[in-house]
């Protein structure tokens, strides 16, 4: 009687292990690159009965189903079972050039007849990063503050951007300040040992990329000799200008006008004195 009992609990036990309804994929995060493709796992432990598979997808937008199998459904063609029909333990889908909009939350719903189990998987897609481009907010005069930009417009945040100095002194000074994710470079009070090539880098969880950029310094105004000050000033005060044609009609007009006057003077000036002398004249004869 107790072997005859144990029979039947081993054979109990064994179909509960053996026809459970099970998914045994253990996977449930994928990170895969923009226009590649991914196969999500769901396969499971084979009943003797017929087994219903429904996928659904989900994400910040919108929630929709993809496939429910032995039944009709509206579906790209980018996403099919990876076996077909999907029995025989494989319930996988395969999602081919796959878009930013396909990132969001998979999952495989089984259904038997008297079991159900559910497997939940995430998808991740990620951008590659575009070339960055790099700039000066705006040219350096003198000891003024100066900002180098760095920017990639395409890539899966977050993304980490770091400055480097590529000539001379390749360290950069304790008056730059960096923007780890804003990608800016702040110089205060910019030097000559700022001056020269930096260069950028920007990393996601993808890829990396680089652009450089030359900042150029002009010559501080403290470092000219007297000499070349004394040049300045001679340069912003050069010798009266050679006299146009202009110059000499004005010269020649004034001592024409000088003439004149002169003439006008000596006439009447002579003029006086005749008047004069005729005055005595007459005295003269009337004594």
């Amino acid at each position: 009687m107790t072997s005859v009992l144990w029979y039947f609990v081993s054979v109990l036990a064994f179909c509960t292990t053996a026809c459970a309804l099970e998914i045994t994929s253990k996977n449930t995060s994928y990170f895969e690159d923009k226009g590649s493709s991914v196969t999500l796992d769901c396969k499971y432990t084979h009943p003797p009965d017929t087994v219903i598979v429904k996928w659904q997808f989900t994400s910040p937008k919108h929630q929709k189903t993809l496939f429910i199998s032995n039944s009709s459904y509206e579906n790209e063609n980018r996403i099919h079972f990876t076996s077909t029909p999907p029995d025989n333990g494989d319930a996988s889908i395969i999602i081919s050039d796959l878009r930013m909009s396909d990132a969001g939350t998979y999952q495989c719903h089984l259904m038997a007849s008297n079991e159900r189990t559910v497997k939940k998987m995430n998808l991740t897609v990620m951008e590659k990063l575009s070339t960055p481009v790099c700039a000066v907010e705006e040219e350096p005069v003198g000891s003024n503050d100066v900002t180098l930009k760095c920017r990639s417009s395409q890539g899966t945040p977050p993304l980490m951007y770091s400055w480097t100095k590529t000539s001379e002194k390749q360290t950069l000074l304790p008056n730059a300040i960096e923007d780890a994710t804003g990608g800016n470079l702040f110089v205060n009070r910019i030097s000559e040992d700022n001056c020269g090539s930096y260069l950028c880098t920007v990393e996601s969880l993808l890829d990396t990329r680089h652009c450089d950029i030359l900042l150029k310094c002009p010559p501080s105004s403290s470092n000219k000799s007297d000499a070349t000050n004394y040049n300045e000033i001679l340069l912003a005060c050069p010798d009266s200008p050679p006299i146009t044609s202009n110059g000499n009609k004005v010269i020649i007009a004034v001592a024409v006008t000088a003439v004149l006057l002169l003439a006008i003077v000596f006439v009447l000036s002579f003029w006086s004195l005749r008047k004069t002398n005729r005055g005595e004249l007459v005295t003269t004869l009337w004594i």
